[in-house]
């Protein structure tokens, strides 16, 4: 992942580069790094940019583990891309380019680009023209009427298999100094480069008209999005099976039945996250009906859950929990539990939260029939 921050954002109109703006209480350029240190497929991001400026945008990178190193760009936007490229690392395949002056850039777009990577070797996200466009001539007259439905207006993350994209370059030569992208490169190289769908959100912040819309996408004018869900789950026990409560496994005479390994913490999880996220229920997602999730570990069912939370552009709040059991005793390994969802949301441990209590006796729960699990989880955009 290479991301160029050369710019001086002249047409900006500010005495500093317009990475240092501040919008939704951080500058553009943590939002653009935030958005690829999120991603579960990015691993590592090189930042090329103004030798005068190398010092503080190494400073700003320090919070991120994904930045492998910070280089210095070059003359042209290309010269800075090709910087950038040479210092990942070796066993890099795939590379991602994208303008550090987009931070909107969605998990899900992410997600389709590095897609159309693997499916035609390169790809970059574009977006339908919907404006009639005219060519004119050297006097500003109509000298053609272009058809709309054979254009695409192209944003970032631009990518290739890096063999092509440095193919390109060396295919080129100098003259890819005068390439304005990624794609352009590409196709004068004469590598074929797919356009996947873009995102109207994922807009270059070049004039400071595009400030004011980018509060309004990120959540400075109207506060963030904020949603809760509830889930819930119950279990009967039978013997003969392994006993498993919020990821951690319990020594106990029975197990929860279930398709999976029934674990009905984290099922109450998984169904409180997707529920504030709109996305259905885990029974969509890990039908019993499926042979891969027999007996299948539930920890991994919340790790995709998380997954798909990321693409849909949704960090968790905190997971709230609480168990209905007579036996065993779980609160001696809380904080495993803790630990073991908190890891797989990728959140701190306090933001995770279990508590337990019995039925007094009453009910299939006082009678040591099953658990039941109820859990409430809060999503941020």
């Amino acid at each position: 992942m290479v991301i160029p921050a050369a710019g001086r954002g002249l047409r900006f109109g500010s005495q500093q580069n317009k990475i240092w703006t501040k919008v939704a209480g951080k500058t553009i350029l943590d939002h653009t790094l935030a958005a690829f240190e999120m991603h579960d497929r990015i691993y590592s991001v090189v930042v090329s940019c103004s030798e005068f400026e190398i010092d503080r945008i190494r400073a700003a990178c320090m919070p991120f583990d994904k930045v492998l190193d910070v280089v210095v760009g070059g003359a042209s936007r290309a010269e800075s891309v090709l910087n950038g490229l040479k210092a990942l690392p070796i066993n890099c395949d795939v590379a991602l380019v994208h303008d550090a002056a987009r931070p909107a850039v969605s998990q899900a777009l992410i997600t389709r680009v590095i897609d159309g990577i693997s499916e035609a070797g390169a790809a970059i996200p574009g977006l339908q023209v919907t404006d009639s466009i005219r060519r004119l001539d050297e006097n500003g007259i109509v000298a053609e009427t272009l058809d709309r439905s054979e254009l695409s207006a192209v944003q970032t993350p631009q990518g290739a298999r890096l063999e092509l994209l440095l193919d390109a370059y060396k295919v080129l030569g100098d003259a890819a100094f005068a390439q304005t992208d990624e794609a352009g490169i590409l196709q004068v190289g004469g590598h074929k480069v797919k356009v996947v769908e873009g995102d109207p959100h994922n807009i270059k912040v070049t004039n400071t008209e595009d400030l004011e819309r980018l509060k309004s996408i990120l959540g400075e004018n109207s506060g963030p999005d904020i949603r809760t869900g509830v889930g819930y789950d119950v279990h009967r026990f039978e013997v003969g099976r392994e006993l498993w409560l919020g990821g951690v496994q319990f020594e106990h005479s029975a197990g929860l039945k279930g398709h999976s390994d029934a674990d009905v913490v984290l099922h109450a999880v998984c169904d409180a996250l997707l529920g504030a996220a709109g996305m259905g229920d885990i029974g969509v997602l890990f039908p019993d009906t499926d042979a891969k999730h027999k007996d299948r570990r539930s920890i991994e069912f919340v790790e995709e859950v998380h997954r798909k939370l990321l693409e849909a552009g949704w960090t968790v709040g905190n997971v709230d929990i609480a168990l209905l059991l007579e036996a065993p005793k779980i609160m001696g390994r809380r904080q495993q539990i803790i630990a073991a969802i908190a890891g797989a949301l990728q959140i701190e441990t306090d933001r995770v939260n279990i508590k337990a209590t019995t039925a007094e006796g009453l009910g299939f729960a006082g009678n040591r029939e099953g658990a039941a699990c109820w859990a409430t989880a809060t999503l941020i955009r």
